[in-house]
């Protein structure tokens, strides 16, 4: 009984090491919270202070350079009114909108059928695939923003996102959960007389719903910050989307720094609050995308 207990009993200094582990552990998250949470509560302050306040507050780093002292909405008021960014705002949710349907729908497709159906060429053809993540972004531009004006659809905001629906990354990430579905379900489909498209769509794709979610995100993310893409194929100052609309906030002569900072605020809006709400699908997605 004696012996028992002793091997039982814990070992000295093991509560220390636990608890000296866990404090390392909390320091390290609060360093990271604070390395990537102090630029965006100085851009929110910021919106919310004068021209005058937000250089007053600049410097010595205080409370008032992340709060503002004298709150006031005419940034944003002046934001919306004066120039086109709420136009920009409602193209870029339009453009991102589209964008996700699209590249879900037809990515998901095609990751089930690199899963689950036989036919010569499959692993060739999903490491062809694979291979257009080597080929560099800038090296896409010129052929693609030809190809819009051939098919005349440039200065248009399907041309915005049209390019980019197909992701290889997205359907590896799609294929790896497909796979990962036991052959069970597939047989029990096939026995049911399932067609290839009602077994995809009712039998596999409820199935992976936190990858679905993930590359659902990941392509909005694509879609509200690109930025090249836009500036280049698009014209038309009503077509503009929101990542352009920012930089002309910025010009030669004169910067206006509060409302730069208003814009940028409200462009991080809907990423923060698609994230907070989608995130627990989001992290699922890739824990269990099988990327070892």
């Amino acid at each position: 009984m004696t012996e028992a207990r002793l091997r039982s009993a814990p070992m000295p200094g093991a509560s220390y090491r636990f608890s000296f582990e866990s404090l390392s552990r909390v320091a390290l998250y609060l360093i990271i919270v604070v390395v990537f949470a102090t630029p965006y509560l100085w851009i929110a302050g910021s919106t919310f202070k004068t021209r005058q306040d937000l250089f007053d507050d600049l410097y010595p780093v205080s409370l008032k350079t992340f709060l503002p002292s004298a709150p006031t909405t005419e940034n944003l008021v002046e934001l919306f009114t004066e120039t086109n960014f709420a136009q920009a705002f409602l193209n870029s949710v339009v453009v991102a909108a589209m964008s996700v349907t699209f590249a879900v729908t037809i990515n998901s497709m095609i990751a089930f059928v690199l899963a689950w159906l036989q036919f010569p060429g499959r692993r060739l053809l999903f490491l062809v695939i694979l291979a257009t993540l080597t080929i560099a972004f800038e090296a896409k531009l010129i052929p693609l923003f030809l190809t819009m004006q051939q098919l005349r659809i440039d200065n248009s905001l399907p041309s915005i996102f049209l390019p980019w629906i197909t992701d290889a990354f997205i359907i590896f990430l799609l294929r790896q959960h497909f796979a990962e579905l036991p052959q069970d379900l597939y047989d029990a489909a096939i026995i049911d007389g399932c067609s290839f498209f009602r077994m995809y769509w009712q039998v596999m794709l409820p199935n992976i719903t936190p990858a679905l979610v993930s590359a659902a995100f990941i392509k909005f993310i694509f879609s509200w910050d690109s930025f090249i893409w836009p500036s280049i194929v698009i014209t038309d100052e009503s077509k503009t989307v929101i990542t352009v609309a920012l930089a002309k906030l910025f010009s030669d002569e004169y910067i206006r720094w509060e409302l730069v900072f208003a814009g940028s605020f409200v462009a991080t809006v809907p990423v923060v609050l698609i994230f907070i709400f989608l995130q627990r699908y989001y992290v699922q997605g890739f824990v269990r995308s099988g990327l070892k």
